[in-house]
């Protein structure tokens, strides 16, 4: 299927949906899947067809280095336990813009180069805004039903580790040293994400991305 294609059907299917707030669409994946680009050209779309649209991700909610590393920078259990502050990503985002929600929001929580929390002034959604969220573990069961339309983005381990590896070369110093971080941290936190909240169940939409020009609906 050709990726505009896709793009343009999943649009279609957001567009279809009747909400009296504004829209949470989640996009999650394994790391290093393609959510964040699909993510990106969801967005694209959505604004060729005069919608508002914000893109955020859950990545702008850390939790600072004390928590997010106090199990080793390199552990599995760490990244999928401490990476990310829920509270603040429910409490600050997904709630303020579901039902009931009083619309006020904010889009990150962490500055993550400095380590340090942010308080920015609160931002107000229009009742029409859709809201496109990326994030690895999105559809943990605690915050799964905080989104109005989920996106999961299916990609063999392999493939999302040879990626990955690739992209964070320069942040880990060769590939071959980025490669074992998928091996022994991102990866094995993601297949860990999978067994125990089987995100790819819970989805409205689930794309197969190996082929990144010919993705496809499962």
């Amino acid at each position: 299927m050709l990726r505009s294609e896709l793009i343009s059907e999943i649009a279609n299917r957001i567009l279809c949906i009747e909400t009296y707030h504004p829209i949470r669409v989640g996009v999650s994946g394994i790391t290093s899947s393609g959510k964040t680009t699909l993510a990106n050209e969801l967005m694209e779309e959505l604004r060729k067809r005069k919608m508002d649209v914000i893109r955020t991700s859950i990545d702008n909610f850390h939790n600072p280095r004390v928590i997010r590393y106090r199990q080793g920078k390199e552990s599995a259990i760490g990244y999928y336990e401490d990476a990310h502050d829920y509270n603040s990503f429910k409490q600050k985002l997904l709630i303020p813009l579901g039902p009931g929600g009083n619309l006020h929001y904010q889009t990150s929580s962490l500055d993550l180069a400095k380590d340090e929390y942010v308080n920015p002034e609160l931002k107000i959604a229009k009742r029409d805004t859709i809201f496109i969220i990326d994030g690895t573990f999105l559809f943990k069961k605690d915050i799964s039903d905080l989104y109005d339309f989920k996106i999961f983005v299916k990609t063999d381990f392999e493939l999302a580790r040879k990626r990955g590896a690739k992209r964070e070369e320069r942040a880990f110093g060769s590939y071959e040293k980025a490669e074992e971080m998928f091996l022994k941290r991102y990866h094995v936190a993601s297949k860990l994400y999978l067994e125990q909240h089987s995100p790819q169940l819970i989805a409205d939409v689930v794309i197969n991305n190996n082929e990144i020009d010919n993705p496809y609906f499962i």
